[in-house]
């Protein structure tokens, strides 16, 4: 018995695209997966980005800073013109971020200023970094904030190595038989 739903008089192009038809269901769609920032395919990222609104966005990027970028967007949105919307997009870079208010400042800054402060590797920072660290802080932050500085902090990764000895006895002294 025929598992077909077409008539016997159907012809050879209704049959032809029925039998298209019927191979379709082996073919994978994964749309669950498309609106996933860790796992929709790498070249739709830019339309994704789009999607979550993200505000800031580089082709050079590496693929995990960019799905990082996707998958911060939703919060930086909530929460945009705050300290944690800020720390949160910055993150994103890949980069270590310490955001110091001037409330948070001995002696207290100027109202409504905060610097920046940006863990860098030991081969320090390109300009291109910080610009894009720079576009993503400005807008990210609420609009009444004054960046008043970016400090670069140095990291390194080196190992460092100390070694210590100790002795502690008598001292004798031997002397041939008199």
């Amino acid at each position: 018995m025929s598992e077909t739903l077409l008539p016997s008089s159907a012809s050879i192009i209704e049959r032809a695209m029925e039998l298209a038809a019927a191979r379709i269901e082996a073919v994978p769609t994964p749309a669950r997966y498309m609106w996933s920032p860790q796992n929709a395919p790498a070249q739709l990222l830019p339309w994704l980005a789009w999607a979550f609104s993200v505000d800031t966005w580089d082709t050079t990027w590496t693929e995990a800073q960019k799905r990082a970028t996707i998958a911060a967007a939703y919060e930086v949105q909530r929460r945009k013109g705050t300290v944690g919307a800020v720390r949160r997009a910055l993150t994103a870079l890949g980069l270590g971020i310490t955001i110091v208010e001037w409330w948070q400042e001995t002696p207290q800054g100027e109202p409504y200023t905060f610097r920046i402060s940006v863990d860098v590797d030991q081969n320090g920072a390109e300009p291109d970094a910080i610009a894009k660290v720079l576009e993503v802080l400005n807008t990210s932050k609420n609009l009444r904030s004054h960046l008043n500085s970016v400090d670069l902090n140095i990291v390194s990764y080196s190992t460092v190595y100390f070694a210590a000895a100790t002795a502690v006895g008598h001292e004798f002294t031997i002397l041939p038989e008199t």
